[in-house]
């Protein structure tokens, strides 16, 4: 039996040069998007990052019965990072006792940094310490000896820190002086529509 010869037509150059023309449009198109969606997703990690850092500071306050701190830093994430108002990376660490009782010798637990990998901004003080309670407390420079003080919220306000980038997605981690430690997005007001969203000022 013959074949015929239009059912072994192929393409024709036309057509595959059209075809290839609107693919290309339309990866053009979607490009934006995705590098939209990609930056968004860089700014809830390091946000969930920053959230975890400060359970575990909690965590370790409450399991050594000792003050820990979560501080923010612009350095390397090590026990000697130079704390920084918005810095781009964490460590969780413990504050030194002033007698010695036989405490551990290195005084560093974790470190992170999330947000400088991700060219994330971040908003927010440079050390939040948590008592044997678990709670936010007040320490003076000389306290910490990381010549920079804590600064616990009043019992209305949370310590808030900001992870954003220009023209996209706003995080917020909020610590109550209880120590609740909750993430939420910026830029929904919390409602029954938007329970992801954050406190409004008044609340």
């Amino acid at each position: 039996m013959l074949t015929s010869s239009r059912a072994l037509r192929g393409f024709s150059l036309i057509e595959l040069m059209v075809t290839l023309g609107v693919a290309a449009l339309l990866l053009l198109a979607a490009v934006p998007a995705m590098q939209s969606w990609v930056a968004d997703a860089r700014v809830r990690t390091a946000a969930e990052s920053f959230q975890n850092a400060a359970r575990l500071a909690q965590g370790e306050a409450m399991r050594r019965s000792r003050t820990a701190v979560l501080v923010l830093t612009d350095s390397s994430p090590t026990l000697a990072a130079t704390p920084a108002a918005g810095g781009q990376r964490w460590i969780v660490r413990l504050i030194e006792r002033s007698v010695d009782d036989g405490a551990e010798d290195s005084l560093f637990v974790r470190g992170g940094g999330e947000a400088a990998a991700g060219g994330v901004t971040v908003q927010g003080s440079a050390l939040t310490c948590f008592n044997a309670f678990g709670q936010l407390t007040t320490l003076s420079s000389q306290a910490t000896g990381l010549d920079a003080e804590c600064e616990a919220p009043t019992s209305s306000t949370a310590n808030e820190f900001v992870f954003s980038r220009d023209g996209g997605r706003s995080l917020k981690v909020l610590i109550s002086r209880g120590g609740q430690v909750r993430l939420c997005d910026a830029q929904k007001t919390f409602s029954d529509d938007h329970p992801d969203g954050c406190p409004s000022a008044a609340s």
